[in-house]
């Protein structure tokens, strides 16, 4: 484990100077740094420290359900032409993946500087952003509202505020449904495989998109629940009902019932709407006029998304920006005209939206994931409205996630240096770029992290001059030698010994270093120290460079055998970034 008070920064512009001076020139166009003052100034580097934050983050999801996430220092969404992005140009501090309880209660290292936090995931039945503010050593989160109802966008689209609609009962000032008359449960393995078939900001696959309404095959009873909503806008949800083919059916005809006037879910407000929570459909009847709890068989259910319809000021149903169907044919764009995707897992029924056009109208154009609104549909009797619908994969089996972590800190501070010539090593910085890989199995408990499978460190190693050029400065005529180191690291069973066979393969500019050697499975140390041995080798080699005022370029890979995260502090192979602290 790193001490405490190791000095870092975990600044990705920092690191992207860095990568900008020493990997986008050749070997054959060298220049030199220019140094200025900068040496005066080495305690820039030691200035900028970092801070234990103990991480209380706890998503509301089924056991089981591991949610992955990103943790920014700023927000990182924003909207561009009335669709939520994320910037461009903004990366992470670092990435995580929950328990299988939905919690990460774990202690990082931060940036020192670091106050406001975001905490942004993808998957469906979670919240797209948290906030928290680091106090005390702990950092708490909360969901960031994220939708908006602006007045003037409402003018400059062509609000209306009136429409002729049916409706099932009241609702309260959230938009909240008062007929709400259960509540269903969803099982981890139905997000895991919605997540994986339905990625965000990626078009939902077409097989999804040939059947969307609903056909009740034998008479039932029909209840619909909000599964996920992923949108910037208070969308409003309704239905219809037909016989026969829908392309006889004239839509000015159909009769929509409002099912939920503001299809969000809201975890902030206990008189919010709810994940699960489930409204029971009614069947207009077009000979009597009145609503009734059973639909007949063969009826077809079709359904409308009015985007952003919902006006929270004034707890009021409209037109909305755009009207949205579930029979492509009756939508306003002139190409790709469908905007929901319709499918099942294990007999439970899907319908996922997309809430803006899917070409540019009035300034707005969708990404055509058809996750900004998702719900569940069901039936009784169960097996009334499964007929012909598509059955989405297992989204079981290993999570695999990737973490990068940038850092700077002195030499000495990360590895046993030699004693010799103390005023040389003694004045050596690294500047590493770490990225972990790791993964989640189902058979994982669910209090585990998961398991660390592999570690690169890319690593930049100079004399304080040299590094505070590179940090504090713009560089002036900047590149350096390139050197690139490889060390490949596996763990593997032997088919004649129980032990572990550890090879290591070091190629430096074409010159290949091949050890073997055998060690027992609890020798884990033997793994850091060769790494450290071939970096201390190569910094010598390259001294020259060194006392020259270059930096030198060195990336370290290693894979072994799964490490829990609960370990891995203790094992690490040379961790020159900070990862997680007891």
């Amino acid at each position: 484990m790193l001490p405490m008070n190791t000095k870092c920064i975990l600044q990705n512009s920092l690191w992207n100077l860095v990568l900008l001076l020493l990997v986008s020139c050749s070997d054959t166009d060298l220049k030199e740094i220019g140094t200025g003052d900068s040496y005066g100034r080495q305690n820039a580097i030691a200035e900028i420290g970092a801070q234990p934050v103990m991480f209380n983050l706890k998503y509301d999801v089924p056991d089981g359900y591991r949610v992955s996430f990103e943790v920014y220092g700023e927000n990182p969404l924003e909207t561009q032409g009335g669709l939520l992005v994320k910037k461009s140009n903004l990366s992470p501090i670092f990435t995580g993946i929950t328990n299988g309880r939905g919690e990460y209660m774990l202690s990082r290292l931060l940036p020192e500087q670091a106050g406001d936090l975001y905490v942004y995931s993808s998957y469906i039945g979670v919240p797209s952003l948290l906030y928290g503010r680091i106090a005390n050593g702990t950092a708490d989160f909360k969901e960031v509202e994220q939708s908006r109802n602006d007045a003037e966008t409402k003018a400059l689209l062509g609000w209306s505020d009136n429409f002729p609609y049916l409706k099932l009962g009241g609702w309260n000032s959230l938009g909240k449904p008062d007929y709400i008359t259960k509540k269903e449960d969803v099982s981890s393995s139905i997000l895991k495989a919605i997540n994986q078939a339905f990625p965000e900001w990626k078009s939902a696959a077409p097989e999804y998109r040939k059947r969307t309404d609903i056909y009740v095959q034998k008479d039932a009873q029909i209840w619909v629940s909000m599964l996920h909503s992923g949108s910037l806008f208070d969308n409003v949800l309704g239905y219809f009902s037909y016989k026969g083919d829908i392309k006889d059916v004239d839509p000015a005809s159909i009769k929509e019932i409002i099912a939920f006037p503001r299809a969000s879910i809201v975890r902030l407000l206990s008189s919010g709407l709810k994940a699960g929570e489930a409204v029971q459909l009614k069947y207009y009847n077009p000979e009597t006029g009145r609503l009734e709890n059973t639909f007949p068989q063969g009826t077809s259910i079709g359904w409308v998304l009015r985007s952003d319809g919902y006006n929270l000021l004034n707890r009021t149903v409209s037109d909305g920006k755009f009207r949205f169907y579930s029979y492509p044919e009756w939508n306003p764009e002139s190409g790709n005209k469908s905007h929901t995707v319709l499918f099942k897992k294990d007999n439970f029924v899907v319908v996922g939206f997309e809430d803006l056009p899917n070409e540019r109208i009035n300034l707005l154009k969708g990404d055509g994931d058809c996750n900004d609104l998702m719900f569940h549909v069901s039936s009784y009797p169960a097996d009334a409205i499964t007929y012909d619908i598509p059955e989405i994969p297992d989204g079981s089996g290993a999570t695999e996630e990737t973490e990068d972590v940038d850092a700077i800190q002195q030499l000495s501070e990360v590895m046993d240096l030699p004693s010799d010539d103390p005023d040389f090593w003694n004045d050596l910085w690294i500047a590493s770029k770490s990225t972990l890989n790791w993964n989640v199995s189902d058979q994982e408990n669910l209090d585990s992290y998961g398991s660390i499978v592999g570690l690169k460190e890319e690593l930049i190693v100079a004399n304080s001059r040299t590094m505070n050029s590179l940090i504090v400065e713009q560089p002036v005529n900047a590149a350096s030698s390139r050197i690139f180191v490889k060390t490949t690291i596996r763990r593997t069973k032997t088919a004649t010994t129980e032990k572990k066979r550890i090879f290591v393969k070091t190629t430096v500019r074409g010159m290949t270093v091949e050890v073997e050697m055998e060690v027992d499975a609890y020798a884990m140390s033997i793994r850091k120290n060769t790494a450290n041995e071939e970096i201390l080798r190569k910094i010598l080699s390259l001294r020259n460079k060194i006392d020259a005022n270059e930096p030198i370029r060195i990336t370290v890979e290693m894979e072994f055998d799964p490490i829990p995260w609960e370990q891995f502090e203790d094992l690490v192979p040379g961790p020159y970034s900070p990862h997680i602290v007891e």
